[in-house]
């Protein structure tokens, strides 16, 4: 396989590999697509570099993950002391592998973010027919949703907008 099988995601996998990713992150990528096992095993070396430094990771099938303290004590510096090891352990193994996993499951066509997100709002009765491409792009911006963005419907079409891998 070549780097060209990722489509429409070509230049997107071509750029993670230009930031100089880890080589375990750039045998995931070179081949122009992402796993989940491959995905997987990304997680699995966060993991056990987070445990280095007493850290937990809890990572959410649907995007997102919770740090955790593996000894219960949360300080009231737990981010500002996290963060740093955090960020050192996914340039390790996973500063692109999950990111671009979830965008070309999410959209393989990679096609206009409004184009597939409008008509899923619509069809979940989320908005009305004559809600536009136009008008969503301008509350995304503004984070300004004329309905509840934590709802499940809307959860849905923000993560799974075409319908292809996640079960409402």
């Amino acid at each position: 396989m070549t780097l060209e099988s990722a489509g429409p995601w070509t230049d997107a996998f071509r750029a993670a590999l230009d930031d100089g990713v880890s080589p375990f992150e750039e045998r995931i990528l070179v081949d122009g697509s992402v796993t989940p096992e491959e995905v997987e095993a990304a997680h699995d070396r966060v993991r056990r570099c987070l445990a280095d430094s007493g850290l937990g990771i809890d990572y959410d099938p649907d995007g997102g993950f919770e740090l955790e303290s593996l000894d219960g004590k949360y300080p009231d510096d737990f981010f500002e002391r996290s963060d740093p090891i955090l960020r050192s352990c996914e340039e390790r193994a996973d500063e692109y592998v999950t990111y671009l996993f979830a965008e070309t499951r999410r959209n393989p066509e990679r096609r206009d973010d409004a184009e597939i997100t409008v008509p899923c709002l619509q069809a979940a009765g989320l908005v009305g027919a004559d809600y536009s491409e136009q008008q969503w792009r301008a509350d995304y911006d503004a984070d300004t949703f004329p309905f509840d963005s934590t709802s499940d419907e809307a959860q849905q079409c923000a993560l799974d907008p075409l319908g292809l891998w996640r079960t409402p």
